[in-house]
């Protein structure tokens, strides 16, 4: 006697990854200088050190727990499986 059991299953799996930032204040430059110490402060003023020079300034800034990645992965895992048994009897 032979028999067959055939089983399908199906995975649906959601990953979620999230990252936030912690609150930053940075600049960069050439040929600039900041008036105090405290690049926050907003009465810190920017001058250029030599005039007539060029120069640059980014400023960046960021809130605390601000959003910086967000990744989504949602996939569906299905297999299946074939077993076939044989059985044998005798007298």
């Amino acid at each position: 006697m032979q028999s067959t059991t055939t089983t399908t299953q199906t995975v649906t799996e959601t990953i979620q990854h999230q990252l936030y930032g912690s609150e930053l204040t940075t600049y960069t430059g050439e040929n600039v200088t900041p008036s105090a110490a405290d690049i926050t402060n907003t009465t810190t003023t920017w001058d250029v050190h030599t005039a007539g020079d060029p120069f640059s300034l980014e400023i960046t800034t960021r809130a605390a727990n601000t959003l910086i990645e967000q990744i989504d992965i949602n996939r569906t895992i299905e297999t299946d499986s074939t077993t076939t048994s044989l059985s044998v009897f005798s007298q």
